[in-house]
């Protein structure tokens, strides 16, 4: 598809950049605050209502870009099928499912649909996309993120059930969906981090950069636990646990702590970037492990919507013209 969809309305990277800040605070910094530190009573109260106030400027972002975006689809005569009649109606689905969570939390079995439909959506976009040389980046790491998400969310239903009836085989069936879903997210980590090597500007000093700022997040998560703690390594180690969801993975503490606080980073540093996949990938890696909860899966749908669209900046400025001589063509 090469008809753009309409550039009014809200920038798509501020409604990224909006999603980002909301999942920061609702989902690793206003859960960690609690028992980290005595006398913040307040500070835990303002919180929560920032948190609740950027998830409402986010909620309505998302459905406005996303609302944008299905129309040019729908109205364009190159869009496949596929996108018609199951994309667009499950993103409209997701929609009407966020408008539900504002009134009251999700049932178990919408957070399960939820999953399961942005994960298809994520899916067939990177298959309609991955043949194209400047967005298979992108593809790759949407597919990679949709394809972990899924597990993810079939490990934590797994999880529950074997909860519910204390069966051991099927915890440890969850547990190695989970562990396998984290490794999925770990390749898409590593592809995107490459692309940013390889498309910033400064991303051979922007990569290192991110990697040993998220090493020295895991440094003072790990001493949380020790005696004499500091109140910033308490803070880490409950808003990693708490973004990172993997409770049942087999993969080692640290490694998990990496994969979250790399993850966020390196979204936020694809976001800003150059080129207009960042925005797919930093959207795929801002919703990694979280497709049962409507903004993640509305971000994580946005990206898949958008990037059939997506462009490389370097690849879409015009070519100059040729140096070379001009042949006199005018009449004798």
């Amino acid at each position: 598809m090469t008809e753009r969809p309409s550039d009014s309305g809200v920038p798509l990277k501020l409604v990224v950049a909006l999603g980002l800040a909301a999942s920061l605070l609702a989902r690793c910094v206003a859960p960690a605050l609690p028992g980290s530190a005595v006398g913040i009573e307040t500070l835990i109260v303002w919180t929560g209502h920032v948190a609740s106030f950027l998830t409402l400027l986010a909620a309505t972002g998302l459905v406005a870009g996303i609302s944008r975006l299905a129309s040019a689809i729908m109205g364009s005569p190159r869009a496949p099928l596929v996108a018609r009649l199951v994309a667009v109606p499950s993103v409209a689905f997701a929609c009407l499912l966020l408008l539900f969570a504002i009134i009251r939390p999700l049932e178990p079995l919408l957070a399960l649909v939820l999953g399961i439909s942005a994960a298809i959506v994520g899916l067939l976009s990177a298959r309609h996309c991955l043949p194209q040389r400047e967005r298979r980046a992108g593809a790759l790491v949407l597919g990679l993120i949709s394809g972990a998400g899924l597990l993810h969310v079939l490990a934590r239903k797994l999880t529950q059930d074997a909860s519910d009836a204390a069966n051991l085989t099927v915890f440890r069936g969850a547990e190695l969906l989970e562990t396998l879903a984290s490794s999925v997210d770990l390749i898409a980590l590593a592809l995107t981090c490459v692309w940013l090597q390889r498309k910033s500007p400064r991303g051979r000093v922007l990569v290192p950069v991110v990697l040993a700022l998220s090493g020295l997040c895991v440094i003072l998560a790990l001493r949380a636990s020790l005696p004499g703690a500091s109140t910033l390594s308490v803070l880490l180690k409950g808003g990693l646990e708490a973004l990172g969801r993997e409770q049942s993975s087999l993969l080692p503490l640290s490694l998990n702590y990496m994969l979250v606080a790399a993850t966020l980073l390196t979204a936020v540093a694809a976001l800003f970037g150059p080129a207009e996949l960042g925005l797919v990938l930093a959207a795929s890696l801002a919703a990694r492990g979280a497709l049962d909860i409507p903004i993640p899966a509305l971000m994580l749908e946005l990206g898949a919507l958008y990037l059939p669209f997506s462009q490389d900046r370097v690849s879409a400025e015009p070519k100059p013209p040729p140096t070379g001589a001009v042949p006199d063509t005018s009449p004798p």
